[in-house]
């Protein structure tokens, strides 16, 4: 089902949210520990679906297959993260975002990292990957920035 202006989730359509770095994310030095940097990635994915209303059932929802992150630059601790995830590939079953996370500072947005996120929308019965639906590629579109 699309909207109800037609529109389903596109190539280049984006999900974008801050979060404060906590504390805790960080090491011994003050930089955001890696393993955390997956976490804020896992945060967006999580945001962009509480955002649209989506929940996984027993039978059906997504899962990642995919995850990836280059480290440009240190991030420390106290940090305003914004994370945004970018449509760069709509398959069949498979969606692929590029994935920013930049530093905020003083109205300036100073890019720290980029990654990859694959997630395939899978039939947990047949344990295997089925199509997106076509409500759900439209509520991620109602939530997402253009």
């Amino acid at each position: 089902m699309a909207q109800p202006d037609g529109r389903s989730l596109t190539v280049g359509d984006t999900f974008v949210f801050d979060l404060q770095m906590r504390w805790a994310d960080a090491d011994s030095l003050n930089h955001l520990n890696n393993a955390m940097y997956f976490r804020y990635m896992e945060e967006g994915r999580i945001q962009s679906f509480a955002a649209a209303g989506l929940q996984a059932t027993d039978r059906y929802g997504p899962v990642v297959v995919h995850v990836s992150c280059d480290f440009l630059k240190q991030i420390n601790y106290p940090a305003t993260i914004r994370v945004c995830h970018r449509v760069a590939r709509i398959g069949r079953s498979s969606i692929e975002h590029a994935v920013d996370l930049a530093v905020l500072e003083n109205g300036a947005s100073d890019l720290r990292a980029q990654g990859k996120s694959v997630m395939v929308w899978m039939d947990f019965e047949l344990t295997k990957s089925a199509p997106w639906p076509p409500e759900v590629l439209a509520a991620m579109a109602r939530v997402a920035n253009r």
